[in-house]
């Protein structure tokens, strides 16, 4: 039998922790991706102004997470990115409109 130590791959190590970095970058930005639309609304809801903007960003944005949670789960790139364009774009487009009204 061999005394010897493996040699240890720092190259893996490396990836490992860039992987873990993403992932938890990712996670974070999600997080805000549900919190964000849910704020408007309930800004909307105590202010008693702009609902007619704010609940189709909430149904719009939710649409586009749960697009881009199924492209995940079926590994299909393009619904990723429909589901990732559409939430954003959907966000933007209300808060330019609540900034356009403000």
């Amino acid at each position: 039998m061999s005394s010897e130590l493996p040699e240890l791959n720092s190259q893996a190590a490396a990836d490992e922790m860039t992987s873990r970095t993403a992932n938890s970058l990712s996670g974070v930005l999600l997080g805000i991706a549900v919190v964000a639309p849910w704020l408007l609304f309930a800004m909307s809801i105590m202010s008693g102004k702009l609902l007619w903007l704010t609940v189709p960003d909430l149904i719009g944005t939710h649409v586009g997470l749960l697009a881009m949670l199924r492209g995940y789960r079926d590994d299909n790139r393009a619904l990723k990115r429909w589901g990732a364009g559409s939430h954003a774009m959907t966000l933007l487009h209300c808060l330019v409109v609540l900034a356009l009204l403000q």
